[in-house]
């Protein structure tokens, strides 16, 4: 490890910090994806209080919830498999070396990467695990939403979509560890590439929140349903 190794790493934990600042709280939040999303799940709800029948309701929740279940059950087999890592490392090293890069690589960088992989995995195991209970929690206050036409009908939905909007956001950041770790990945051939693959992943990212199809698309169905309301 040398202290371009360290700077490296300091610049993608600022990155992304700043990549969910930009997307989650900055002033420009509100033209992201994300946002255009919580509108269309609180729309959700408001027309789910009007239904007596709420199967697909329902249906989606469980939807949602099976593919958090997918992402939180592949970051815990990641972890696992950076154990495998660290007691392999003589032969992976010896297979980056041999390599037509030659990469020379450092037992004690080594250990020290594959722990900042585990860990960034490790923390994509507790937003998918959160955000999979959060959602049966959604689920729950789903089911006690009274009938539609009922006192209290819309007020309970109102507090069904923020429970899942609050999902939501939780396995979006355990998504974005996800996108991440391909950065690190980087980080074993050189801290140069770590910081160039921390760029090209983050602005990436911020292009798909800002100027990606799917967002000019949430972003006009959300203005139909306010100049709707």
């Amino acid at each position: 490890m040398t202290w371009l190794d360290g700077a490296a790493l300091a610049f993608f934990i600022i990155a992304w910090r700043m990549l969910a600042w930009l997307i989650d709280s900055s002033p420009w939040h509100r033209h992201s994806l994300s946002a255009a999303m919580k509108s269309q799940r609180r729309e959700w709800m408001r027309q789910m209080a009007q239904r007596q029948v709420r199967l697909v309701d329902a249906n989606i929740i469980t939807g949602l919830q099976q593919a958090t279940s997918f992402f939180a059950s592949t970051a815990l087999l990641a972890v696992g498999a950076g154990f495998g890592l660290l007691t392999a490392a003589d032969t992976i090293i010896g297979a980056f070396e041999q390599s037509f890069a030659h990469v020379e690589i450092d037992r004690a960088s080594f250990y020290v990467k594959t722990a900042v992989l585990m860990a960034l995995y490790a923390y994509a195991f507790f937003k998918f695990g959160w955000a999979y209970r959060v959602f049966n929690y959604s689920a729950v206050m789903l089911a006690a939403t009274p009938e539609a036409g009922q006192p209290g009908a819309e007020e309970a939905a109102a507090g069904v979509a923020e429970m899942n909007i609050a999902a939501a956001g939780q396995f979006t950041h355990g998504l974005r560890a996800f996108f991440l770790a391909i950065a690190v990945l980087a980080w074993f051939v050189a801290w140069w590439a770590f910081v160039a693959a921390t760029v090209v992943i983050v602005a990436a990212l911020a292009n798909r929140q800002f100027a990606s199809t799917p967002h000019h698309v949430a972003q006009a169905s959300t203005k139909r349903l306010d100049k709707s309301a």
